[in-house]
């Protein structure tokens, strides 16, 4: 009996340990996305123009929004959708770390507040959501989490 019990403890403990390094593995690969941004003017940010208060606004690849993976692992099957455009998610296959891509979304069809919602997964099968609140393309909001199933 002092046996079997001894036994199960191990194996117990051994499954933690597995949970721990694979965690571990994640967080050293994990990918995060945003738009790739710029300091905003000094005056602008402080007087709020627009309304919008943040520093940071984005910067573009010939007019459209350019995203950036700020995390260690590639982004895999990136879709992402811009609130006021058509509810079908626009998709990307990867984003490698320290990549920039341009997407065909244009900075000029959202002048207003408006958001972005990137779904997407790790190499290890996690999947992440960012999302990014603008008002004239000035980042007021930020929000990156894990998602399940």
């Amino acid at each position: 009996m002092k046996i079997r019990r001894a036994a199960q403890e191990q194996v117990a403990s051994s499954l933690d340990l597995i949970k721990a390094a694979t965690a571990q593995v994640e967080g050293l690969s994990k990918p995060c996305l945003t738009f790739l941004g710029e300091l905003r003017d000094a005056s602008d940010a402080i007087l709020e123009k627009h309304g919008a208060a943040g520093n940071v606004i984005t910067e573009d690849d010939h007019g459209c929004y350019v995203v950036q993976n700020i995390g260690n692992g590639v982004a895999l099957n990136v879709r992402y959708h811009f609130t006021g455009r058509p509810p079908d998610p626009r998709y990307v296959p990867n984003i490698m770390p320290a990549i920039k891509v341009t997407l065909v979304e244009k900075l000029g069809a959202y002048n207003d507040e408006h958001k972005v919602t990137f779904d997407y997964e790790s190499i290890g099968g996690r999947r992440y959501r960012t999302t990014i609140q603008l008002n004239h393309h000035v980042i007021t909001s930020f929000r990156f989490e894990e998602v399940s199933g």
